[in-house]
């Protein structure tokens, strides 16, 4: 009798050992396993959009710094203070580049709101007809936000026309 019992008491020793195991040791390893794998199929996922992205844009360091050219440009385009001195080296050498003359540039009170602050500057000029087109589109095509306010012109002599432009600049408060 004693020795069934000991049989028994073995064999649910067993089954007792065997479920905590499993419980206890076995699937908690093979949740980690899955957990594994899965992990490993989302990064193996990654690698390919990578290389495929390599691929389709050779180096990603050149656009990366393409991008990053766009975001100078873009932060430029509105600077964060209104730069008037800049401005006018601009009007002076898109002058010089078009061929126009300038007689006077004068810089305007300073007008600020919350979103954004403004300054007119004031140009005289003698030119002609089509060095004037191409000034004023080399300033309004600059590199920062410019608008032009007020526009008059006279025929000083022959094909040159006098004439006095405002430009308004724009810059973040």
């Amino acid at each position: 009798m004693q020795g069934r019992f000991f049989i028994a008491a073995t064999i649910a020793a067993y089954v007792i050992i065997f479920v905590a195991w499993q419980q206890f040791f076995y699937e908690p390893m093979q949740r980690e396993i899955l957990s594994v794998q899965l992990e490993t199929r989302r990064l193996r996922e990654l690698k390919r959009e990578l290389v495929e992205l390599k691929a389709r844009y050779g180096d990603l360091s050149t656009l990366a710094a393409a991008k990053e050219l766009e975001l100078d440009a873009a932060r430029n385009f509105l600077p964060s203070t209104l730069e008037q001195d800049k401005f006018i080296d601009e009007l002076y050498r898109a002058a010089q580049m078009c061929d126009v003359q300038l007689t006077a540039v004068q810089a305007g009170e300073a007008i600020s709101a919350k979103e954004i602050s403004a300054q007119v500057v004031t140009v005289k000029l003698d030119a002609s007809y089509v060095a004037l087109l191409n000034f004023i589109r080399a300033i309004l095509d600059g590199g920062r936000l410019v608008s032009l306010e007020n526009f008059s012109l006279e025929v000083s002599s022959g094909d040159i026309l006098s004439c006095d432009l405002s430009f308004k600049i724009f810059a973040a408060p």
